[in-house]
C-alpha cells in the first residue's frame, strides 16, 4: 500500500486552481464566442506573424495542442496559418478579422480579470503572477524540448 504523503501534491493543486480560474474567465468570454485559451492565442499574436516554435514557446503549449488550437482559429478566419522564409518554419499571423475579434473580446477579459482581482485581492494577484513567473524560470531547465 503505498504511503501517504505528507504534503499535497503541488501538481493536483494548480490544477484545481487552474480549473476554477479558467471556468471564470470561460465565463466571461462565452458572450463573445470565445474560450479562454483562444483569446490567449490571439492576444500573443500580430499582424507580422509568428513561428509555431517561438509560439509554442511563449504560449507554454505543446506543438501538436497548439497546432490543434490554431486550426479552430483558421477556420474562424482570425489567424492565417503560412510558411515562412524557411519552408519548413510554419508562420502563424493575426489577420484583420482576428484583430477586431480581439478588440470586441477585450471588454469580456477585463470584466473576468477585474472580478479575479477583486475576488483574491491586486495585492494577492500580483504576488501570484511573481510566483507563478519564479517557478516558470526555475521549472524550465526540467522541462524536455518538444
Amino acid at each position: 500500500m503505498p504511503s501517504t504523503p505528507t504534503r499535497p501534491c503541488t501538481c493536483a493543486a494548480l490544477r484545481r486552481l487552474t480549473r476554477q480560474v479558467s471556468t471564470v474567465y470561460d465565463h466571461h468570454l462565452a458572450p463573445a464566442g470565445l474560450k479562454t485559451s483562444q483569446y490567449s492565442l490571439l492576444m500573443h499574436l500580430d499582424a507580422d506573424g509568428v513561428g509555431l516554435t517561438t509560439l509554442a514557446r511563449r504560449t507554454g503549449t505543446d506543438r501538436t495542442t497548439l497546432t490543434r488550437n490554431l486550426a479552430v482559429l483558421e477556420r474562424a478566419g482570425w489567424v492565417a496559418i503560412g510558411r515562412a522564409d524557411d519552408a519548413r518554419q510554419r508562420l502563424i499571423r493575426l489577420t484583420e478579422a482576428g484583430a477586431a475579434k480581439r478588440r470586441a473580446t477585450y471588454p469580456y477579459w477585463r470584466q473576468a480579470q477585474d472580478l479575479i482581482e477583486a475576488t483574491l485581492s491586486e495585492a494577492s494577484v500580483t504576488a501570484l503572477h511573481a510566483g507563478i513567473d519564479a517557478a516558470l524560470k526555475r521549472l524550465r531547465p526540467l522541462i524536455p524540448a518538444n
